[in-house]
C-alpha cells in the first residue's frame, strides 16, 4: 500500500520496501555485478529498504558483496540455495542454464512468500514467473532481448508494471514484437559521481598509473569485450598505427581480464606498437577508473557496429567519460546518440580504424571546441546519475 501511495504522490516521503532479484554471481567482476550494486545503492540513498536475492554459487571472488563493491551496509544481500551449474567440470550451456532458473524460481518464491515488498526489481527476464501474479508491483529492467521464446516473454513484460529499456532502439523493437507502450520507459545506465569530484592532476594520474609520457594520451577504460565480443580495442590500436609516424599518440588500454589483454598486447607487437606507443595496465578496481581517466587527454569508445552495441547497450564507461571532463571520441551508433551528440562528443565510423585516426588527428587543430564538448558532457551527467536514474524509474 505503501508503493501505491508514494507512487500516486510522485514524491518518496513514504520509503517502500523493495525485493531485487537477480540470477547472476555476486559479487562479480563483470560490469552487470556492478550495475547491480549500483542500482541497489541509489535505491538506499533514496530512503528505500532493498533486500537483494542472489543465487548462492561458486565465487572465485574473496571478498564479500559489500567490500567488493564498497556497497551500502544497508542493502541486505540473501544468497537462495539453488542448482549451481557452475560447480560442473564441463559446460553444461542452455540446460544448465534452464535448471539454474528454475532451481532460483523456487528458491525465489519460497523467500518472498515469507516476507513482505512493496516493489520486485528484476533484470533477469528468466526470473519473472516467480515474481508475476503475487498482487506486487515488478519492475523489469532490459539490457539485452532473448533469442528465444518471444511470445512469453512478450506476455511477461505486459504483465509488468513497468519495463525499462536501456536505449531506444530497444523500446523500438519492442513495440514490433507486441509489447504494449504504456509500459514501456527508456533510461539508460548513470554514473556514481563521488570518484569524480577530486580527481588527481594529469600528471599526478600518469605516475600513479606507472607512466609519463609527451605524447596525448588516448584512452580506453573498461573491460576489453563483452560476452566475447570485440569493443574496438583493435580498431584502437589500428588507428595507433596508422599515426605512429608521427608520434603524437600514445594509447593507455585498461582492462581485463587478462586473457584478452594477452591477446591485444600480442596484437600491438604485430603491428609494431612498442612501449613508447601504447601501454596496458589489465583491470583496476574500481575505484581506480577516475585516476586511469585522469590520465588520459582523450577517450575513445570505438564500438564496432553490431547489433548488441547498436541497439541493446548503455556503456558504463560513457557516463564515466562524460564525468572526467575529457574529450570523449565515440562510433556514430544510435544508442550512443540516446546520450551524446555533436555538443558532447566527436564521432567516427564504427569498426574504422582510419576514420578514428582522423577523428585523432582532427583534435589537434580543434582543442578549443574540445574542451567545449568535454564541458558540455560533464554538465549533461549531472542527470546521470543513479539516483537520479532510479528517481525517474519510480515516479
Amino acid at each position: 500500500m505503501c508503493f501505491l501511495v508514494s507512487y500516486l504522490s510522485g514524491g518518496y516521503d513514504i520509503p517502500i520496501r523493495i525485493a531485487y532479484c537477480t540470477n547472476v554471481r555476486l559479487p562479480s567482476e563483470r560490469a552487470h555485478g556492478h550495475q547491480i550494486a549500483q542500482v541497489c545503492d541509489a535505491l538506499v540513498h533514496l530512503g528505500h529498504g532493498v533486500t537483494l536475492f542472489a543465487p548462492c554459487r561458486r565465487n572465485l571472488i574473496q571478498q564479500n558483496y559489500h567490500a567488493y563493491y564498497g556497497a551500502e551496509r544497508g542493502v541486505e544481500l540473501r544468497y537462495l540455495n539453488a542448482f549451481d551449474n557452475n560447480r560442473y567440470p564441463m559446460p553444461l550451456g542452455l540446460p544448465g542454464l534452464y535448471l539454474a532458473n528454475a532451481s532460483l524460481r523456487r528458491a525465489l518464491r519460497r523467500a518472498l512468500d515469507s516476507a513482505r515488498f512493496d516493489l520486485l526489481y528484476t533484470r533477469s527476464p528468466g526470473l519473472l514467473p516467480a515474481l508475476l501474479h503475487r498482487g506486487t508491483p515488478v519492475i523489469l529492467e532490459l539490457h539485452q532481448l532473448p533469442r528465444l521464446g518471444r511470445r512469453s516473454f512478450v506476455r511477461n513484460c505486459n504483465a509488468c508494471t513497468r519495463v525499462i529499456c536501456l536505449t531506444s532502439p530497444m523500446r523500438d523493437e519492442l513495440l514490433q514484437w507486441g509489447v504494449d507502450a504504456s509500459k514501456l520507459f527508456v533510461e539508460g545506465d548513470a554514473v556514481d559521481l563521488r570518484g569524480f569530484q577530486r580527481m588527481p592532476s594529469t600528471h599526478e594520474a600518469r605516475t600513479n598509473m606507472g607512466f609519463q609520457t609527451n605524447r596525448i594520451v588516448v584512452g580506453y577504460v573498461g573491460r576489453l569485450k563483452t560476452l566475447g565480443m570485440e569493443k574496438g580495442v583493435s580498431d584502437l590500436l589500428h588507428a595507433l598505427r596508422i599515426t605512429k609516424a608521427e608520434q603524437t599518440f600514445f594509447g593507455l588500454v585498461v582492462g581485463g581480464p587478462n586473457q584478452d589483454k594477452k591477446q591485444y598486447e600480442e596484437m600491438a607487437k604485430v603491428l609494431k606498437l612498442t612501449g613508447d606507443d601504447v601501454r596496458f595496465t589489465g583491470a583496476v578496481p574500481a575505484t581506480t577508473v577516475p585516476t586511469a581517466l585522469a590520465a588520459c587527454d582523450v577517450l575513445v569508445m570505438p564500438f564496432p557496429d553490431i547489433p548488441h552495441y547498436r541497439k541493446y547497450m548503455s556503456p558504463l564507461k560513457m557516463f564515466e567519460y562524460m564525468a572526467s571532463g575529457k574529450p570523449i571520441i565515440t562510433s556514430d551508433l544510435p544508442t550512443v546518440r540516446d546520450v551524446l551528440d555533436e555538443t558532447t562528443a566527436f564521432f567516427c565510423e564504427p569498426g574504422n580504424a582510419h576514420s578514428l585516426a582522423s577523428a585523432l588527428q582532427h583534435l589537434l587543430t580543434a582543442r578549443a571546441e574540445a574542451a567545449q564538448r568535454a564541458a558540455r558532457a560533464r554538465e549533461l551527467v549531472q542527470k546521470h546519475t543513479w539516483e537520479k536514474r532510479m528517481q525517474r524509474i519510480l515516479a
